[in-house]
Parts: structure tokens; C-alpha cells; sequence
């Protein structure tokens, strides 16, 4: 009744009408470009197709060298869950037990699924469980919003509109004031960064869904935070996948006139949902986020790899020396590096 097809060019129409109807932004082939156009990525999306060769259930996948230089295939990088697309149970197993054959046809060392709404069973697969995605609900009135925030929460909002020290812009003209500021803060985290040209290709490939959001001093008209927004009207939410502050602002609650300003920008554009991005289970930004009000989704991470003893993606703990290292390391030295390994760490 099904096949597991590999995308093809003439298939675009259908997968992304599949995709805006049944899925989210990162499940289009826009997005596909700005991962195999930035990284190099090899492309091996596939479609779940009927007898009518009618699309069913779609799968993007690609594939690339990680750090052990193994060839694998993540579901997606750069993306904190993707779903597998299907329009019944029946596409969505057919999906799932394609994944051995998948494995051995592009020769991997492993699959890698990022799932929030679906679990998986059976032998060959791995599961990191430790990460969680947040989701704000957004309602018309922004005040019935601040409500679900904790006390402390509201007040910190209610004090920087009240000291007026920031501004608010969605100029795409500021993306190089962003990238710097974003570049810096990684750093500080001990992440490297991707080229700029990464942040560009959503202003060319989806004009439409993407929005910078900036954060200007006031007094000195600097950039000094900002989020790159996505905005996913088939499930009615707004992504914030990246973004970064300058810490020297936190005295001044500058995260929270940010976050405040995403969900005002929510609300205007009619999105139920504000999607606040990944956290690992007890760290700093998870508390945060649930100061918001936002509510814990689990995400798991399932690896294939067919029993054979392939190691999955790094954990932050085996990754704690680098991390430091990379804190340390001179920015001319992790400025062009981090452009080059980045792909290499299937963030």
C-alpha cells in the first residue's frame, strides 16, 4: 500500500503543501535549502507516498559527518524537534519501519529522530530524554498573558517599560549588529557559531515566516540583544529558535523586555502558541522559562543504529571539557573554527 521514496525536485509542490497543512515551517523545503546551502548537508528527505502516489507522510532527514567523522542522519540539526509528518497511524508506522532500510541505503552510522509528540518501540533504538521544549500559550489580550508569569516575573516586565532603557525593532537591516551580539554570547556559553550567511538564508528562502526582533539602548542606540523569530501558521505557533543578549544588560532585565516583546509580536500576528525553545531538564534557562508560565514538553531524542554499537550525539557531559576550552580559547582562533566544526556538531 505504501513506499518510502527519497525526495526529488518534482515532488516540491506536493511536500510542501503536505508541509504547511499537516506540519510546521521546518518541515518545508525552504528550510531544507538553508541547511544544505549553509552546511553542506546531503539531503535525504523522504516521502511516505500511497498507490496513487499521493504523499502520506514525509521524513526530512540529512545526512553529514559528525564529530567522530561517522556519516549520520539527524531529523533535523539546528531544529529542537521535528516530528515525523503523517496524515494517519498507518503512514506514520510505515515512516518508522522504513528507518533499517533507510540506514543501510546511505550507508549510516546511525538515525537520529528528534520527536516531542511521538515515542518510539523496538529493538536498535537509544533515547535521550533529558531535554524539554517550552510553550507559552498566547491569548488576545497580553495582560491575561503576563498573568500566567510568576509574581517576581511580572514585576521585572512592569520595571523595564517603566525605566524605558530599551527599544524594540524588527529591522532585518540589524542582523550584523545581531550576529555579533549572538557570536559573543556562544561564546560565552562555549558553543561555536555558524556563519552569518545561516541567518541571512531565512530572510531569502522564507521571507515571509521569518522576523528579526532587535533590542536597541536607548540611550546609546547599540544593539544588545534580539531573537531570530519564525513564525508557523499551519500549527499556529511562533518559533524561537535563535537568539542571544549581552549579560552586562541582565541587571536591567533586558531578557525579559525581550521575551516580553516576542510575545506581544505573537499576539499581534494571531499565533496561539509561542515556542521558547530547548532547555535540559533543571538548568538555569529552564527555571526561567517557567517563570513565563510556559509549560514543560518533553523531547526525545531516539538514535538508530541497528544494534551495532554506533555512539549517538555527544552528551553536555562528555562535551564539559570542550565546552571549557572553547570558553578560553582566543575569539581568532574559535571565530573561523566555530564556522567549520558547527555542521560537525548537528546542534
Amino acid at each position: 500500500m505504501f513506499r518510502c521514496v527519497a525526495y526529488t525536485d518534482a515532488m516540491k509542490e506536493q511536500w510542501d503543501k503536505f508541509a504547511w497543512s499537516k506540519g510546521t515551517v521546518f518541515h518545508t523545503i525552504a528550510f531544507r535549502h538553508i541547511l544544505t546551502e549553509t552546511f553542506g548537508y546531503s539531503c535525504i528527505y523522504q516521502a511516505i507516498v500511497d498507490k496513487d502516489d499521493r504523499v502520506r507522510a514525509i521524513m526530512p532527514l540529512v545526512a553529514g559527518r559528525n564529530l567522530g567523522l561517522k556519516k549520520v542522519g539527524v531529523s533535523l540539526p539546528f531544529v529542537n524537534y521535528m516530528d515525523i509528518c503523517a496524515d494517519s497511524d498507518e503512514a506514520l508506522r510505515y515512516a518508522i519501519d522504513s528507518i533499517p532500510e533507510l540506514k543501510s541505503r546511505y550507508g549510516l552510522g546511525y538515525i537520529e529522530l528528534r520527536l516531542k509528540e511521538q515515542t518510539l518501540n523496538g529493538a536498535g533504538w537509544n533515547v535521550q530524554d533529558h531535554n524539554y521544549t517550552f510553550e507559552l500559550a498566547l491569548a488576545d489580550e497580553e495582560e491575561r498573558v503576563l498573568a500566567l508569569s510568576s509574581g517576581s516575573n511580572r514585576n521585572h516586565v512592569r520595571k523595564v517599560y517603566k525605566n524605558d532603557w530599551f527599544g524594540v525593532s524588527f529591522d532585518p537591516g540589524h542582523l550584523d549588529d545581531f550576529y555579533n551580539v549572538y557570536v559573543r554570547r556562544m561564546k560565552q556559553l562555549g558553543s561555536p557559531s555558524p556563519e552569518i550567511g545561516f541567518f541571512r538564508k531565512f530572510f531569502e528562502v522564507l521571507p515571509d515566516h521569518s522576523h528579526l526582533l532587535t533590542v536597541l539602548d536607548k540611550q546609546s542606540g547599540a544593539v544588545v540583544g534580539g531573537m531570530l523569530l519564525l513564525t508557523s501558521p499551519s500549527n499556529s505557533t511562533l518559533y524561537y529558535p535563535y537568539g542571544a543578549n549581552l549579560t552586562e544588560y541582565n541587571n536591567k532585565y533586558l531578557n525579559n523586555f525581550m521575551y516580553w516583546e516576542a510575545v506581544r509580536f505573537g499576539i499581534r500576528h494571531g499565533m496561539n502558541r509561542l515556542d521558547l525553545g530547548r532547555s535540559p531538564a533543571g538548568s538555569g534557562t529552564y527555571k526561567y522559562k517557567e517563570q513565563w508560565g510556559a509549560k514543560p514538553e518533553q523531547l526525545r531524542y531516539y538514535v538508530y543504529d541497528g544494534g551495532a554499537g554506533q555512539s549517538g550525539p555527544p552528551d553536555k557531559q562528555s562535551l564539559s571539557l570542550f565546552v571549557e576550552l572553547w570558553k578560553k580559547t582566543p575569539d581568532f582562533v574559535t571565530g573561523p573554527v566555530g564556522k567549520r566544526l558547527i555542521k560537525y556538531v548537528f546542534p
